[in-house]
């Protein structure tokens, strides 16, 4: 593992040293202009580990989750998702990709104009247009379920407190059951005691 993104860290947590590799890089490299970003950066991320990267501000991390996601291209590097090369994919199979992988932003992004409930069944059908209601339903509850949201679904997000608002961020990420999740700056904002519940619901 190497990378010139200092001051920020890579720390790696294995829970599956022969778990197979969901997210390959070798040697990306991101500029904007003058301002080179990512340099050089090797990494491995296999299936059940927690990746957490840390640095000051401007350091790279939200560059690399949207290169990661196809958000941003990179300039150099092979990056490898799910066991596929992301620059041998066609546009269509790169939104194939794209599905597989959650992406927690740091604002939540969340519809102020949806309900709770609106805003967890907007991505099932964005991307499942044929599903049952009852099955819709019960994906709704039981994302809300996970987050300690259950009451609050038929409330809008201005109503929500900002960890509630976190929280059902994360729920609207993890309804699709997606294989990776990427999480950017997911406690900012938010008082130690909410940060922490944040941390666990991640893990």
């Amino acid at each position: 593992m190497t990378t010139d993104m200092a001051p920020s860290k890579i720390a790696q947590h294995d829970s599956s040293q022969s778990g197979v590799a969901v997210v390959e890089m070798e040697h990306l490299k991101k500029s904007f202009g003058n301002n080179y970003v990512l340099r050089d950066l090797s990494l491995v991320i296999k299936k059940g580990e927690n990746v957490v990267i840390l640095g000051q501000s401007g350091t790279g991390k939200s560059v690399l989750i949207k290169c990661i996601v196809g958000l941003v291209d990179l300039d150099e590097g092979k990056l490898v998702i799910l066991g596929q090369d992301t620059a041998e994919l066609t546009d269509k199979e790169l939104l194939e990709i794209r599905k597989k992988i959650g992406f927690l932003f740091q604002s939540g992004a969340l519809y102020d104009s949806m309900t709770v409930r609106e805003n967890l069944e907007f991505p099932l059908r964005r991307q499942v247009q044929t599903m049952p209601k009852e099955e819709m339903e019960a994906l709704v509850t039981e994302a809300l379920g996970n987050v300690g949201l259950a009451e609050a679904i038929g409330m809008k997000p201005s109503e929500l407190s900002g960890g509630m608002r976190k929280r059902l961020g994360l729920a609207r990420t993890l309804i699709l059951k997606p294989e990776i999740m990427l999480y950017d700056e997911p406690t900012t904002g938010l008082d130690p005691i909410t940060s922490r519940e944040i941390s666990k619901l991640i893990l």
